[in-house]
């Protein structure tokens, strides 16, 4: 299994989100089996990693499916991932599948990603992604997989080494997989709300689904507008839905004279306390023409978690 980062940096509200179990279910699991070993930080906040939180889903799932947590507790995550294997395709294998990524790193599933786009082939590119999503998680396919495979078929394109067809069709296949494969996570009464979109002459909307699916996983509730729309249009909505914050994806073209001015007159439209995120492949020559204050730049998904997070944060104070 591919190594989950140990980096603690995820409060308590979060590892709900993304495993299912109640903060109560969490700490009596902590003081009964030792599972996690949190840090609290100097405001007393506990911190968890994307390992610690991946095996808690697992423990999650495995006791949801009739398994005694004192009896699968001492696992390591290699073990617990087999274990569920089990349970969702308990028939015997006598010979690998042909999407087994038994002995794969997410770095070797992106290159087999890679390959199956070169030959246009949907089905496997689809197989690949949503094993990598069982065995890894969704936040490692997203940030180790389906986001460094769409930029460099991007690029690819744009160096004459795939054709167009090529990244329409990543691109479709990434739609379809994120938008059939999300899970319905509980939302918080409080979840804050992201508006994701891009600006009117934007087309390319592969970012902004990613955004999406990062900040869905984060715990926000997340309203999603498709591609390129108005400031005006933008605006309008988030007073409808009391956005917290906007995100906007820019890939192309990258020298479009107007979306200066509609990120400018943007940001003059949304209230103060709305957080403007720009990102994508086109966002730092934009960026750079901007001559107004209080618009952040994302360079890359992590960014937009961290960024998302300090939002929260801010809006629980």
């Amino acid at each position: 299994m591919v190594a989950a980062s140990k980096e603690l940096r995820h409060p308590i509200k979060v590892v709900c989100h993304r495993t299912g179990l109640t903060a109560h279910a969490i700490r009596v699991w902590e003081r009964r089996y030792g599972l996690i070993c949190c840090k609290r930080t100097d405001s007393n906040r506990r911190l968890y990693s994307d390992e610690e939180i991946e095996r808690l889903r697992l423990l999650k799932e495995l006791t949801d499916c009739g398994h005694r947590i004192s009896q699968i507790s001492c696992l390591c995550l290699d073990e617990l991932y087999g274990l569920y294997k089990k349970e969702v395709n308990p028939a015997p294998v006598t010979a690998p599948l042909p999407q087994d990524l038994s002995h794969d790193s997410a770095e070797q599933c992106l290159q087999r990603c890679k390959e199956a786009v070169q030959v246009l082939d949907t089905a496997v590119i689809s197989d690949l992604l949503e094993e990598a999503r069982l065995r890894y998680g969704q936040r490692t396919v997203l940030l180790r997989i389906i986001a460094p495979l769409v930029h460099e078929v991007g690029e690819a394109w744009r160096r004459g080494e795939m054709r167009v067809s090529h990244e329409h069709l990543a691109t479709s296949v990434v739609r379809d997989f994120l938008a059939l494969g999300a899970r319905n996570y509980q939302l918080r009464p409080n979840a804050p709300e992201l508006l994701v979109t891009t600006p009117i002459g934007q087309i390319h909307e592969v970012g902004a689904l990613l955004a999406t699916a990062a900040a869905r996983d984060l715990g926000w509730r997340v309203t999603y507008l498709g591609p390129s729309l108005p400031a005006e249009e933008i605006a309008a909505c988030v007073q409808i839905r009391k956005a917290r914050a906007v995100a906007l994806s820019m890939v192309y073209p990258s020298d479009d004279p107007n979306v200066p001015n509609e990120l400018t007159k943007l940001r003059g439209m949304l209230p103060a306390h709305t957080a403007l995120l720009i990102g994508g492949r086109a966002a730092y020559g934009y960026y750079q023409a901007l001559r107004v204050p209080d618009v952040r730049l994302v360079n890359c998904l992590a960014e937009i978690e961290a960024a998302l997070e300090e939002i929260s944060v801010h809006s629980c104070e």
